[in-house]
C-alpha cells in the first residue's frame, strides 16, 4: 500500500488542510501525518496541545478516512542537519512527502527525498496565523475557515478565551 506523508502544526486544523488531506487520501491508501512541534502549546504559535490537534484532525474526518490516516507527534529538535532522520524515525516508510514549505522542501530534497508540492485551498485566509489573529480579535468569521467539527471542539476547550488569553500575557 502507498503511503504519502503530510507534515504540518495545525495550529488549528482548517479547511486548507482538510482539502491537502483529502486529496491525498484519494491518491494513496494512507496518508502519515506528522504534528510537527508536537511538544509545544499554549505559546502564540502554538496555542493547541498536541492531543487537542489529533483530536481536531480526528472530528473532521470520517471513520473510513480516519483508518486510512496516521497520526505521529513529532517534537521539535531544533536542529535542521538532523530533521529529516528524526522525522523519518517517527514514522513508517512512506513513498511520496507533500509540502508547500520551503525549508521543509529543502531539507528532504538535501536527503535525496523528493517534496511534492500540494494544491492550496484558499491561501490566506486559509492560515493557522490568519485564524488565530481572528480569534484573537474576537472576529467570530474564524469559524468559516475551519471544519465544522473542529469548531465545535475548539468551542468546547475554550479556545478563543485561551488564545486571547496568551497574546495578552505575550
Amino acid at each position: 500500500m502507498k503511503r504519502a506523508l503530510f507534515i504540518g502544526r495545525f495550529q488549528p486544523f482548517h479547511h486548507g488542510h482538510q482539502f491537502a488531506l483529502k486529496k491525498l487520501l484519494k491518491k494513496f491508501g494512507e496518508v502519515v501525518v506528522v504534528i510537527g512541534s508536537s511538544e509545544d502549546s499554549f505559546s502564540s504559535e502554538n496555542p493547541f496541545t498536541c492531543g487537542e490537534r489529533i483530536d481536531m484532525i480526528r472530528a473532521s474526518f470520517n471513520k473510513g478516512e480516519l483508518a486510512r490516516i496516521i497520526l505521529v507527534p513529532v517534537p521539535d529538535i531544533n536542529n535542521n542537519t538532523i530533521w529529516v532522520d528524526h522525522v523519518l524515525m517517527h514514522i513508517p516508510s512512506v513513498h511520496e512527502v507533500y509540502s508547500n514549505n520551503q525549508l521543509v522542501k529543502m531539507l528532504f530534497s538535501k536527503h535525496g527525498i523528493l517534496v511534492k508540492s500540494i494544491d492550496f485551498f484558499d491561501r490566506g485566509t486559509k492560515e493557522g496565523a490568519h485564524i488565530r489573529n481572528l480569534m484573537v480579535q474576537g472576529d467570530q468569521s474564524w469559524k468559516k475557515h475551519v471544519p465544522k467539527k473542529t469548531v465545535e471542539y475548539l468551542d468546547t476547550i475554550e479556545a478563543e478565551k485561551r488564545i486571547r488569553k496568551i497574546e495578552r500575557m505575550g
